[in-house]
């Protein structure tokens, strides 16, 4: 049977609003999803930014805690090394002190031996003078009619003898008793002088003893302003743990978020008639140890190191629900696996490969087929798979499915 013209026409028109429909929904629907991954990875990667910035803060402020307690300490064993110092010091300056004094006992001693010397002195030469007069009395008045007296030559020789003993021996004893005291004179002289370097080595160590208090007093100050730098770099760390830990539940929220995102794109295709088998392969055909285990620290799949360009299998048959780049996994491939036989769900994520995927969105794998290769990219400080498995949508240890 023959269409008419108007038919066609009809026909033609709603083919095209059919095919426009189509385009639309390609072009803006499909896209939206993609706009909103890169919504919620660009909040998680401003989050992290936030996070990393308090990280930041809070290591700096431990590192100027550290330097303000190394200074602290260091000042402190100057402190001790002071206090030390002045209690050697104060210690000389007692001893000093008490040989001062015994010296000036000593040179008081001398002095009333000096005294005493020149008392005796001082007699002698009185009653030295005291005979020389007598014997000029003799002289001016009486010593002629004394010699005259004598009865014979014995006599007055032996009275002129006694008159020159007498005036010698009184000569002697006062030279004796002068060299005396001019000694004992010289002994306390030298006590005085022993005495005064004593007092000038008491009087450097006192200035000494000075200085390290005023160094004391200083180092006293130096401490208490330590202690503030530390109190202060104390108060900007417990600020900035509380402002990391705001920080790390903002980024938890966007991550789970975005996980939640990548959540559903798996349940897009989880009207798909794909069933997993539980017949789980190998996502790479060697590699050197496993590195990090899941949930060790929070961590989320499991990190199996190898070097880089190692070829990265997916592990079984399943659907591409994301091949694109995140800021922690790097460039990363997340598989659908579709629903085992009582009805759970499997998915796995290949992250920190070198390059893009070789995969894309949408696409049917198989088990063992090409995904990437093994690099560092994102969060990573090493060539190494980091692979994730959810059960159900639940993180769980892909070990317990892999040999």
């Amino acid at each position: 049977m023959k269409l008419s013209r108007r038919f066609k026409r009809v026909a033609s028109a709603l083919l095209a609003v059919t095919i426009a429909f189509v385009m639309t929904f390609s072009t803006d629907v499909m896209p939206m999803a993609d706009s909103k991954q890169d919504q919620l990875k660009a909040e998680v990667e401003a989050k992290q930014a936030e996070l990393d910035k308090v990280n930041a803060a809070i290591k700096e402020a431990k590192d100027n805690k550290a330097n303000a307690e190394a200074v602290k300490s260091q000042l402190e064993d100057q402190k001790t090394l002071i206090l030390s110092q002045i209690s050697l010091i104060s210690d000389q300056i007692t001893d000093l002190q008490s040989q001062i004094y015994e010296k000036q006992t000593q040179i008081d001693e001398k002095q009333i031996e000096v005294d005493n010397k020149q008392a005796e002195y001082d007699q002698r030469w009185a009653d030295f003078k005291q005979r020389m007069g007598a014997m000029q009395m003799l002289n001016d008045g009486g010593s002629i009619a004394l010699l005259s007296s004598a009865t014979n030559l014995y006599q007055l020789l032996t009275f002129a003898q006694t008159l020159e003993q007498i005036s010698s021996k009184d000569q002697s004893i006062c030279e004796e008793l002068e060299n005396q005291r001019a000694d004992l004179e010289a002994q306390r002289t030298d006590l005085e002088n022993a005495k005064a370097e004593l007092e000038a080595t008491q009087a450097s160590l006192e200035e000494q003893n000075t200085q390290l208090n005023n160094k004391q007093d200083e180092l006293a100050v130096n401490i208490a302003q330590a202690n503030e730098d530390i109190d202060e770099a104390t108060a900007q760390q417990e600020a900035a743990e509380e402002a990391a830990a705001e920080a790390r539940k903002k980024l938890d929220a966007a991550a789970a978020a975005l996980d939640a995102y990548l959540n559903a794109q798996n349940q897009k295709y989880g009207n798909a008639s794909i069933t997993c088998s539980l017949d789980f392969g190998r996502p790479l055909a060697t590699f050197k140890y496993i590195s990090c285990y899941f949930g060790g620290g929070g961590h989320r799949g499991t990190d199996y190191a190898a070097p880089g360009g190692t070829q990265i299998y997916t592990i079984a048959d399943g659907i591409v629900t994301a091949a694109t780049y995140h800021y922690s996994w790097g460039y990363y491939v997340q598989v659908y696996h579709g629903t085992d036989s009582n009805g759970n769900t499997y998915s796995t994520l290949y992250a920190h490969m070198n390059s893009a995927p070789v995969v894309s969105v949408g696409q049917t794998v198989t088990k063992g087929q090409l995904l990437g290769y093994v690099g560092t990219t994102g969060n990573s400080t090493g060539n190494h798979l980091h692979l994730e498995m959810k059960v159900n949508g639940v993180l769980t240890s892909v070990t317990n499915y892999i040999s």
